[in-house]
Formats: structure tokens, C-alpha cells, sequence
């Protein structure tokens, strides 16, 4: 593992190994200390969350409860407050204040906010309009003009037919000014006289529409003289199975508002609102009716219970649901249940009832919120761990590198003062000799010329390769390609090795195949990548050297390859035989060198766009080949022009 993660670092000789580890943890604490503290803090960041989380949803659950509340006081006091502080002064007015305010609500269904009827007071409280009866205005048995009426109508029963002494009963009544005249009961005499009418005339009868339409507008009419609620339901009905076409406005506000004056025992509160049930009809079960007060007292204004609140709920889920809550309406008997449920009472604004709260939603939600906050914290506090961890990896592993490279740097160096030092202390030594011996013989004076030659040739290339390196390092390395016949590249490396590998126990070969196409190359460059394969060769290979240079064709590509029969070396060094510096690792290794000569080869072979192969067996010799492409005849031709 180590050897994969810091595989140049391994085996460092630099001393005191103290230093190296010190700086080494350094660089360790440096890197890895703020993760570290990330972590921390955001593990006690979430720790903290989770203990106040519960409490802060309940905080959250309960102000929007009461926020609810609020909601439903404020919408209970605008449908108050539509009727204004109006009282009526006089039994006349308290028909008109009806018909006003409750406009068209009683038609069809009613829209949202309108009441279904309203009942309206007096300032002591009495219920004026819906009522039972109004109070007794001038009675007839006080009015000397009614009794009159009365008597003549029996004696024109003598002469004439039922329905003609009621119409002109009816019409006297009218001309007398006895429209207000009302019985003992409270209820007005003249609608009576024209239904009786209506119900003795036949209805072929020219009379019967007009006096059919007289009554139905009588009926319909809410000013003075107010006719009590109960008489007017009753002859509407009446007028319905006579076959008028009319309507009654506000129908069933008048219903409602009189079911409820029947129930109740004494005055209305006009303070807090309350509920009665009612029986609109002899049969079925009773209806629950919330009396919400007007400011003022002069009016009370009627909702059916299960419409209100399904209005008033429908309101207050208009802000809650987007936020994840859903409330209900319930009595303040009801058991709180299901989990996630809050309940609270309305108090005064709908008395003995409360409003329940699911919050099972908004907690789902919330819980989901806070799983993803706390996923995305723990993900940045793994993200900066890990992000530390590579860090620390990379700057230990950049540390140990360098530390690698000042070693290999210092081999380097060592060994071109060795490699440099060795032919020059040859020559010298050599040229010496010659010049102090006082006798010189012509043939120990050859064979010293000969020796001092061949180390200037090794000299010299030695400086190339030194020279070729510090211009591939710094890329100052000038090309200049041409088409080039790859003869020419083997007879110039030939020719340069051919005095040493002409030596007794080398046996050197070239096969080079026929009317080979024109590779793009930059010669010198070409011929020193060739020569660095040769000499590795000759290096690398025994006393009993067989090396051989071949050139085929392969493909789009020359292949100048080198076999040799040396001793090869581990496959799995084939990745890093062309590092700068890197020396096959060999033990009882006896070769020298800088490890520079396969790095130029296969910087040089690059820049010709070839590649470089390398095939290897221990123990019995290795093969490297380079590729260099083949001139295109569009290229070919361009370089003629």
C-alpha cells in the first residue's frame, strides 16, 4: 500500500532520519488539524440541534396554533362588525334594517362570510324582525271604522257572494287608511282579507290575478307596516299553492330567524355569542345555530354551525396547509387524538369550542429538513476529512518526492564527477606516461593514442548526453525535421559505436530491410536516442555481448529496434525505466550511470510524435523499439516545394 501511494520515496537514505519525521508530521498536523476541527465542531453542532430541535417544533407548532386563533377572532369580528352599530329606533324600521343588511344572502346558496339570517333588536333586546307577532297598533275593537267595515261586510253576505263582499271589504279597508290595523295577536288584518278573497274567487276570474299580485307584493314588502314573519311565511306558502310567480327575498333567513326566536327563552346575548338548536321543520333532528353579536347590540347575525365552521376552518387552512398544518373546528369536550394533534380553546370568540391542530405534516416536513441539514454537515465534514486526508497524502507524498529528488540529485551529481572523472583520469594518466618516458616506443605510443581516443569519444558523448538533458529539462531543445532516408540515422549511430563495439566478445549486427519509405526526423536528435539504446546494450549485456539493430517497416511507422542478450530486468519496472534518474534496481548491480539515457530517448522519440516499446525477459535479454512515423506524400510534396 505504502509502495503504491509513495513509490518514490521508499528506501530514502537522507539523514538524521529525525529531522525527516518531524517534518514529515508537520506537514501531517498542518493539513489534517483544521479537518479535524471541522469535524469536532460539527459534531457538536448536530448534537446541539438534536436536543433543540423537539422543543423548537413545539414552540413552532403551538405559535401557529395561536396564530390560528387569532385568524378565526379576527374573521368572527369582520362578520360582526359588517352590520355597524345600528339599532332601530322604531318597529317600522327594524323590516327595512333586515332587508338591508342581509341583501341577497337568504337566495340560493350563500357566498362565503354571508350569514343564512339575522335576527334584529330592539335596545332593550327584544327581537323586532323575525318575530311571532308585532305589538298590537290600533286593535279593532277600539277602532270604530274596522267595526264598521266588519258590520257592513256580514250584511253584504246577504246579497252577495263570499269572494265579492272580501274584495270590497278589502278595498273600504284600503280607503279608510286601515292598512295597519292589526288583531290581537299582532298580525295585520288586510293580507288576511285579501287571502280570504283569493280563496272564494274562482281563478277564471278577471279579479284573481290582480288581487293575487296586490297580495304577493304585500307580502314581498318589508317597509311599513311591518307584517310579523310568522304571517308573512304563512301566507307565502299560501300564495305558492295559489300558483304566484313571485319571490321571496331572503325566504329561508326568515325561516331560520324565526326557528330561532322560537327557541329562545327570554332575550338573546348580546354580548357573547352562542348556540341554539332549532327545528325548522316538525320532523328530523334539530340544527345547530351559531348567534354571533354585531357591535352595538342591534343586531345578531345567524350561521348554521357546520357551515361556519367549514368557512371559518377553510379560511384558516388557506395559510396553514402550505406550511404543512391542517386545522379543525371540535368541541372542548372532544379528546385530543392522533399523534402530532395540539389543541387550543377560541375562548370568547365561539364559546365551548376549541381548535385542533394536525401537525403530523409540518413535522414530517420539518424532521425531513433537518435530516438533510444534517446530512449535508456531516457530507462537508466527511468532504473536508477526506479533502484533508488527500492533502495530507499529497503534501507528505510532494515532501518525500522532493526529498527523493535531492538524493537522486545528489547521486546524479556524484556520479557524473565518477563517469567524468574516470576517462579524464585515463587520458591523463596515459598522456603522462608518454610524456615522461624518456624513450617512447611507436607501438606502446599507438596503443596509448588508441586508449586516450576512445575515452575522448566516450568523454564527448557523455558531455552530449549531459548537454541534451539540460535543454530537454529547460525546453530548449530545437528540432529541425526533414525527410529523412533511416539509413542515414543508423550509418551516423553506427559509425560512432563501431570502433568500441568492435571489441573481442562483441558480436554486433545490423539488418536493415530494402527501399524503406522517408521518416520525418531531426538527425542528430534521432541518432543520439539510437546511440543511448546501443550503449545500453553494450552495458547491460555480458562478457559474450550479441546485440543486433534492426530497421522494418511497421505499419505508418520505421521500427529501429535493439536486441540484446543482456540480463535484463523486472517487468514490472517497465513504467519507470524512462524516469529522469531511475536506475534498474539490480543487486550486485556493477553498472554505472545517471539513469539519464533512456528518459532522452523517449523525450526525443516524442517530440518525433513516435513511441517507444520495451519488451523484456530476466535473464535473457531485452528488446527496445522505437516508432517514428513515415512521411505522408502530402508532407513529402511540401517539403519538395
Amino acid at each position: 500500500m505504502l509502495s503504491r501511494l509513495f513509490p518514490s520515496s521508499l528506501g530514502l537514505r537522507l539523514k538524521p532520519r529525525g529531522e525527516l519525521f518531524v517534518s514529515l508530521l508537520g506537514i501531517g498536523l498542518a493539513v489534517a488539524l483544521p479537518a479535524v476541527a471541522w469535524v469536532w465542531t460539527t459534531v457538536r453542532t448536530l448534537d446541539r440541534d438534536r436536543r433543540d430541535w423537539t422543543q423548537e417544533l413545539q414552540t413552532l407548532h403551538r405559535f401557529r396554533l395561536e396564530e390560528a386563533i387569532r385568524t378565526l377572532d379576527v374573521a368572527l369580528k369582520a362578520r360582526g362588525s359588517r352590520a355597524g352599530h345600528r339599532t332601530p329606533s322604531r318597529v317600522s324600521e327594524a323590516g327595512v334594517l333586515f332587508r338591508d343588511l342581509l341583501g341577497d344572502a337568504g337566495e340560493g346558496v350563500p357566498h362565503e362570510g354571508t350569514p343564512d339570517g339575522l335576527l334584529v333588536l330592539a335596545a332593550d333586546g327584544t327581537p323586532l324582525y323575525p318575530a311571532l307577532a308585532i305589538g298590537v297598533i290600533n286593535p279593532p275593537e277600539v277602532d270604530v271604522r274596522g267595526e264598521t267595515l266588519m258590520g257592513a261586510f256580514h250584511q253584504r253576505l246577504l246579497t252577495q257572494s263570499m269572494g265579492d263582499a272580501y274584495l270590497g271589504l278589502a278595498a273600504q279597508w284600503v280607503e279608510q287608511g286601515l292598512e295597519g290595523s292589526r288583531s290581537p295577536s299582532g298580525r295585520l288584518y288586510l293580507p288576511s282579507i285579501e287571502l280570504a278573497a283569493l280563496q272564494q274567487l274562482s281563478r277564471d276570474d278577471p279579479r284573481f290575478e290582480s288581487t293575487l299580485e296586490s297580495l304577493a307584493r304585500r307580502v314581498s314588502r318589508h317597509t311599513a307596516p311591518l307584517m310579523p314573519a310568522s304571517q308573512r311565511l304563512f301566507l307565502w306558502r299560501e300564495l305558492q299553492r295559489l300558483g304566484a310567480r313571485a319571490t321571496l327575498p331572503a325566504e329561508s333567513a326568515e325561516v331560520l330567524g324565526l326557528a330561532v326566536v322560537q327557541e329562545l327563552a327570554g332575550k338573546p346575548d348580546r354580548e357573547q355569542p352562542t348556540v341554539k338548536t332549532v327545528h325548522l321543520s316538525g320532523e328530523g333532528p334539530g340544527q345547530k345555530v351559531w348567534l354571533l353579536p354585531a357591535p352595538g347590540g342591534g343586531v345578531i347575525w345567524l350561521y348554521q354551525l357546520e357551515r361556519l365552521h367549514r368557512e371559518l376552518e377553510a379560511q384558516v387552512n388557506r395559510s396553514l396547509v402550505p406550511q404543512g398544518y391542517r386545522a379543525k373546528l371540535v368541541s372542548q369536550r372532544d379528546p385530543v387524538s392522533g399523534v402530532g394533534a395540539l389543541q387550543a380553546s377560541i375562548g370568547s370568540a365561539l364559546p365551548g369550542w376549541a381548535l385542533r391542530l394536525d401537525t403530523s405534516v409540518a413535522t414530517a416536513e420539518l424532521a425531513g429538513s433537518a435530516r438533510r441539514q444534517a446530512a449535508l454537515q456531516i457530507a462537508s465534514a466527511a468532504s473536508a476529512v477526506i479533502l484533508g486526508a488527500v492533502l495530507s497524502v499529497l503534501a507528505v507524498r510532494r515532501f518525500l518526492q522532493r526529498v527523493r529528488l535531492t538524493e537522486v540529485r545528489h547521486d546524479f551529481l556524484t556520479t557524473i564527477s565518477h563517469e567524468l572523472r574516470t576517462p579524464m583520469t585515463s587520458i591523463r594518466m596515459l598522456i603522462d606516461t608518454l610524456v615522461s618516458d624518456p624513450n617512447p616506443q611507436p607501438d606502446r605510443t599507438r596503443a596509448y593514442l588508441e586508449v586516450v581516443s576512445r575515452e575522448t569519444l566516450r568523454l564527448g558523448r557523455l558531455v552530449d548526453d549531459y548537454l541534451t538533458f539540460a535543454r530537454l529539462e529547460r525546453g530548449g531543445m530545437n528540432y529541425d525535421f526533414q525527410p529523412t532516408a533511416p539509413e542515414t540515422v543508423v550509418e551516423a549511430a553506427v559509425r560512432s559505436v563501431e570502433p568500441r563495439f568492435a571489441a573481442p566478445g562483441c558480436d554486433f549486427r545490423t539488418e536493415i530491410a530494402r527501399e524503406l519509405p522517408m521518416i520525418q526526423a531531426d538527425v542528430p536528435s534521432l541518432t543520439t536516442a539510437l546511440l543511448n539504446l546501443l550503449e545500453n546494450a553494450f552495458k547491460y549485456t555480458g562478457a559474450d555481448k550479441r546485440i543486433l539493430l534492426t530497421v522494418t517497416q511497421s505499419g505508418s511507422t520505421i521500427c529501429f529496434a535493439v536486441i540484446d542478450n543482456g540480463r535484463g530486468f523486472d517487468p514490472r519496472q517497465r513504467s519507470r525505466i524512462f524516469d529522469k534518474f531511475y536506475r534498474v534496481e539490480r543487486s550486485g548491480n556493477s553498472v554505472t550511470g545517471a539513469g539519464l539515457g533512456l528518459h532522452i530517448v523517449k523525450s526525443i522519440v516524442d517530440a518525433h510524435g513516435g513511441r517507444v516499446e520495451v519488451e523484456t525477459t530476466p535473464g535473457e535479454g531485452s528488446r527496445f523499439a522505437i516508432h517514428v512515423p513515415i512521411v505522408s506524400d502530402d508532407s513529402e510534396r511540401a517539403y519538395e516545394t
